[in-house]
């Protein structure tokens, strides 16, 4: 009788709520009123589409600077609120809609049902008992949080329904209703009672795994249209997008996304994370796989699950600021990609220090460094990558470190996730022997001719143990690059235009430059 009372005095003033609020937008339009203005704007702020995070403890820290939207991580779960039976515990889920409504943010609720995380009590309760408290649940959200802008009715149906026992895993489905005569009698169900208590919120159903397999999406399309048959029962659908999720490829999320809106109702992205165990491995990730939600024209928003170290997936390096407070590049570009502000690198020039790609063991180190072009590029960061890890060994500040003598590939990659690359060769030699004089006159013995060149063709003699021979023009600029063995003398064509060229020719150990003039 006492469960009956409770019920029904919050049903009563959840209608006289309903009467005095004029109501919540269906849909996410962008337009809020930051009363409460923070140090910087959310990163989509005023954009018809919300980009969002979980709400903890962890993830506070500047939030209003950087999301629109928010949804309690663990708050709102049931066992966090009803750990023991009748005691309340509302602090965390408190704290998230005060925020949202400080900072006029949507707030979602994260969850009414689901198969995990439930109260361990309500498992051993008969129907009827677990009906009354499934009731009472609901009841006291819709009293306590009469702003919500939407509810997750049921969260994971197609893969975690509450019919568990122990481990949290509620046990309740026959309480509303069980499989029944659709295999999907509790989920129609718990909206029914869901929209008993949230006559004006957006309701809300939310699944993982059905972005990443067409034939999960249509499962989950059927379970939709059964509640669809009900008018009012259903406003929204929800999709998971954890990184075990968008590692599928870009063509089946974007046809699980259109299999999904062809239901007619929009779709939010929730509990979206990327992992990145290097920079550069997230930033193009999130570059893949962001924008095809963004641009859908059916998703309405966007919740990250968490941006800072301590969010669920702190293990698999997720977050988006680091431990120090930095931002980490795929930020960088999620703020520039939704604001159109992001530019991109198009090219990458190395330059080894001093001029010469050559490092002598005499020497051991030679520095490089790389110009990013556009000079406005938004991200100028470059990854620094060996080619022979066995020839030279290369820091993250483009340091290569000599190991033994030979030719080693040098790359430095776009840290703004493009693919854009630049390559330098560096030539490890040995010592270098004898005296300046000595060194000049041993390369006395190579001839070019005819020299001036007429028509860009000549010939190199005394070659026989030369490896290798390099044009390059007046600037550095690579023309041609042969490599040879053992042949006394060595035709050359270069076609690049009248110019004074640099010929490197090099013997294994050393390097020799002779002049030749194109006319």
């Amino acid at each position: 009788m006492m469960k009956q009372k409770k019920a029904i005095l919050s049903l009563v003033l959840v209608v006289i709520i309903s009467i005095i609020l004029t109501g919540q937008d269906k849909l996410y339009t962008g337009e809020t009123d930051r009363t409460a203005a923070a140090a910087g704007p959310p990163i989509a702020d005023g954009l018809p589409k919300f980009l969002g995070c979980a709400y903890s403890g962890a993830q506070l820290t500047e939030f209003e600077n950087y999301w629109n939207q928010v949804t309690p991580e663990n708050g709102g779960k049931w066992r966090s609120c009803e750990n023991q039976r009748d005691v309340m515990s509302w602090g965390e889920f408190d704290a998230a809609y005060n925020f949202a409504k400080t900072n006029s943010f949507w707030v979602k609720d994260h969850c009414l049902v689901w198969g995990n995380q439930q109260p361990s009590w309500i498992e051993n309760l008969d129907t009827t008992a677990q009906r009354e408290e499934i009731e009472e649940w609901f009841s006291l959200v819709a009293a306590r949080y009469p702003d919500l802008n939407m509810v997750e009715v049921v969260n994971e149906p197609l893969n975690d329904p509450p019919d568990a026992q122990g481990q949290g895993g509620g046990n309740y489905i026959e309480a509303l209703g069980g499989t029944g005569v659709t295999g999907w009698d509790w989920v129609i169900e718990a909206f029914r009672i869901a929209r008993k208590y949230f006559p004006e919120t957006n309701l809300m159903i939310n699944e993982y795994g059905v972005i990443s397999s067409v034939g999960n999406a249509q499962d989950y399309v059927e379970i939709i249209e059964l509640l669809q048959e009900e008018d009012t029962l259903i406003d929204a659908i929800g999709v998971q997008a954890h990184a075990f999720s968008t590692t599928a490829s870009s063509e089946v999320i974007s046809r699980c996304l259109d299999t999904l809106a062809a239901t007619g109702l929009p779709i939010y992205v929730t509990e979206m994370d990327i992992d990145g165990n290097t920079d550069l491995n997230q930033i193009k990730e999130y570059r893949r796989v962001f924008p095809i939600f963004w641009e859908h024209p059916a998703v309405k928003g966007i919740t990250l699950w968490g941006y800072r170290p301590g969010m669920w997936r702190t293990s698999t390096a997720a977050y988006l600021i680091n431990y120090d407070g930095t931002e980490r590049p795929a930020m960088i570009w999620l703020r520039g990609y939704v604001q159109g502000t992001f530019v991109d690198m198009d090219s990458i020039i190395i330059t080894p220090e001093g001029g010469i790609p050559e490092i002598n063991t005499d020497k051991g180190t030679l520095q490089l460094s790389a110009e990013i072009l556009p000079g406005n590029a938004t991200i100028q960061d470059v990854t620094w990558i060996s080619g022979s890890k066995d020839l030279a060994s290369v820091s993250e500040n483009g340091l290569v470190t000599a190991l033994i003598n030979g030719t080693v590939n040098i790359r430095a990659i776009a840290g703004d996730g493009s693919g854009v690359t630049g390559y330098l060769d560096i030539t490890i030699t040995g010592q270098a022997t004898g005296t300046e004089d000595e060194r000049a006159g041993e390369a006395g013995r190579f001839v070019i001719y005819p020299n001036p060149s007429v028509d860009g063709n000549f010939t190199i003699t005394g070659t026989e143990n030369i490896t290798r021979v390099c044009v390059t023009d007046l600037s550095g600029k690579q023309v041609k690059k042969l490599y040879v063995s053992g042949r006394p003398s060595i035709d050359i064509r270069i076609d690049t235009g009248s110019d004074l060229y640099i010929v490197e020719l090099f013997n294994g150990q050393r390097f020799f430059y002779k002049k030749i003039m194109v006319l």
